[in-house]
């Protein structure tokens, strides 16, 4: 294919050549022209073997300016040419060039005219917030940082360990199991063709902060960091080259343990490089005998959990957040322009396990306007199809961005100069909620934060993410402005004799009580405005109520309660 496209290079370079041999220049003139082809050709090759431009209309029209640079030699190497020879082939050329040079103004105009078209092909939804988070569905990931961290390590249990280095970190689901996985690469040329073949891949547990990377040996021919016709970018780009590979291939292993390498590509827009968000597509790649396929992105294979690349979910989140009123609105008027933040852990976004089992990468927006560092709201963009989902209601417009976030927390331990990373935003028990991992400069793993979007002086944190949450969801229970917790917790009557009792008051004269039944350990908090016979109750009396609350939870608020003897 890449002969092929060097050919195509050279349609600039063929014409002038007829028409200069047609008006004459003879036997001497065509050996001058067959000369210069082939050396064109050959430069086009090692360009094209080397860059690998995608086969798209600017591209083809800038490697015909190469081909017409080499026509000149023969064109204009000659003294005795006759002047009306002359005079034809250089017409042609000029000619030519102002094609090139139209096509080129053509394409930038282009790539200005579509940016609302791009907004326009995105898959998008909107929702008011996101479910009540429910640990057990949606667990916690360990910051990408603190995983590669442990990996490297553990470099020294791969065999021949000096020919690599650690690869894209790639987070699946597998076997009912969250998992983070990174294939070693090649260290450069020589260590390729020292090696021939990548010694295999980490997996590590991602929600479980004691695990412990291990190495599967799996020995793999076609990877992102060999050379030549095992170049995993070369061998799909030989196969698709009208397709733009967007990001890095990455590996994902199936449920019988084999590895297969997954590239996102697109078909641009005409006359630009921009993606068509409603038609990306995926490459799979067999790592063993550089066997590929592409797939529309949702209809490939179903262990593939991530056919949309980081770069790719980053690029919608720029066309649905900036370019809604188009390019001159983006940049002047900036009507609805939301600017999507760039604390996620890779390219923009995070990668993280949501309750249907599905991989999204998750983004906050900003105001465009400078020293505004509050949210309009959060986008999760689906792992598999593309779609973006964005968060924009009440509660969560207006919040402390991601940014303020990480901020909070570092203001907690400027002595160890410890970093908040990958913060995330939950919604817990109604309330919008930053779980964000502390790391020390070393990338190793020290706390969760948990800090409440609506009030930074809400800051929990803790050694694990369970225990995190349950002291988060305590605090939050003391005080009379935060939201119920409901959602879609199921609600259970409950009954019993209280056991322990403490009774607290906030600013504005409401008293919140707390207390515990007997043989519970749940600590059920109601407060005074919403029963106010509450402020009576005392050890030993018998209640009843309803709570909405998940199983093993530690704490509930409710709103009203039955006490035996009084109402």
């Amino acid at each position: 294919m890449i002969f092929l496209i060097a050919l195509a290079s050279l349609a600039g370079f063929f014409l002038i050549a007829l028409a200069d041999l047609a008006a004459g220049g003879g036997k001497a003139k065509l050996k001058q022209y067959v000369a210069a082809g082939i050396a064109a050709y050959i430069i086009l090759i090692i360009i094209i073997y080397f860059v690998l431009p995608a086969f798209i209309i600017q591209n083809i029209l800038w490697l015909n300016t190469i081909g017409i640079f080499f026509a000149a030699f023969p064109l204009f190497g000659s003294r005795k040419m006759e002047k009306k020879t002359k005079n034809t082939g250089i017409a042609l050329a000029g000619i030519l060039l102002t094609v090139v040079l139209v096509g080129a103004v053509v394409c930038v105009i282009a790539n200005f005219a579509v940016y609302k078209s791009t907004y326009d092909n995105v898959v998008k939804s909107t929702e008011e917030e996101a479910k009540p988070l429910d640990e057990d569905k949606t667990p916690i990931a360990i910051a990408p940082s603190s995983v590669r961290n442990k990996m490297n390590k553990k470099m020294s249990v791969v065999p021949d360990t000096q020919l690599y280095h650690l690869g894209s970190l790639q987070t699946q689901t597998v076997g009912g199991t969250n998992e983070y996985i990174a294939p070693v690469e090649f260290d450069g040329f020589f260590k390729w063709l020292k090696g021939g073949e990548t010694s295999g891949y980490f997996v590590i547990n991602a929600t479980d902060l004691g695990a412990q990377p291990e190495f599967v040996e799996n020995k793999l021919s076609y990877v992102p960091s060999a050379y030549f016709h095992k170049d995993l970018q070369r061998i799909i780009y030989s196969r698709y080259p009208s397709y733009i590979q967007e990001g890095e291939a990455r590996l994902e292993i199936d449920e019988e343990g084999k590895a297969w390498y997954v590239q996102t590509v697109y078909q641009p827009k005409l006359f630009t490089k921009k993606a068509n968000g409603d038609d990306i597509k995926v490459v799979v790649v067999n790592p063993y005998n550089g066997e590929s396929k592409i797939y529309d992105a949702d209809q490939a294979p179903d262990f593939i959990e991530n056919t949309i690349s980081p770069e790719m979910a980053s690029k919608l989140n720029t066309y649905y957040g900036e370019y809604s009123g188009g390019f001159w609105n983006r940049h002047f008027g900036k009507a609805g322009v939301k600017i999507p933040n760039d604390n996620g852990t890779e390219h923009g976004v995070t990668a993280v396990f949501a309750e249907d089992g599905s991989i999204q990468y998750f983004t906050d927006f900003k105001s465009p306007k400078e020293n505004i560092d509050s949210a309009l709201g959060y986008s999760m963009v689906d792992g598999r199809t593309g779609e973006v989902t964005f968060f924009g209601g009440e509660k969560n417009n207006g919040i402390m961005d991601s940014s303020g976030a990480v901020q909070v927390v570092e203001k907690e331990y400027p002595e160890k100069k410890w970093e908040g990373k990958m913060p995330v935003l939950y919604n817990i028990d109604g309330n919008p909620t930053w779980v964000v991992s502390v790391l020390d400069s070393n990338g190793i793993f020290k706390q969760y934060a948990y800090v409440r979007a609506a009030d930074s002086d809400y800051v929990v944190f803790g050694d694990n993410a369970k225990s995190t949450l349950e002291a988060y969801r305590l605090q939050l229970s003391t005080d009379t402005s935060t939201a119920e917790s409901t959602g879609d917790a199921p609600v259970q009557q409950v009954s019993g004799e209280v056991n322990r009792l403490f009774i607290s008051s906030d600013n504005a004269g409401a008293k919140t009580i707390q207390f515990l039944l007997k043989d519970q350990d749940v600590i059920y908090s109601i407060n005074s405005t919403d029963a106010p016979y509450a402020i009576f109750l005392k050890e030993g009396d018998q209640v009843s109520f309803e709570a909405a609350m998940q199983d093993g939870a530690a704490s509930a608020t409710i709103e009203q309660i039955s006490i035996e003897g009084l109402n």
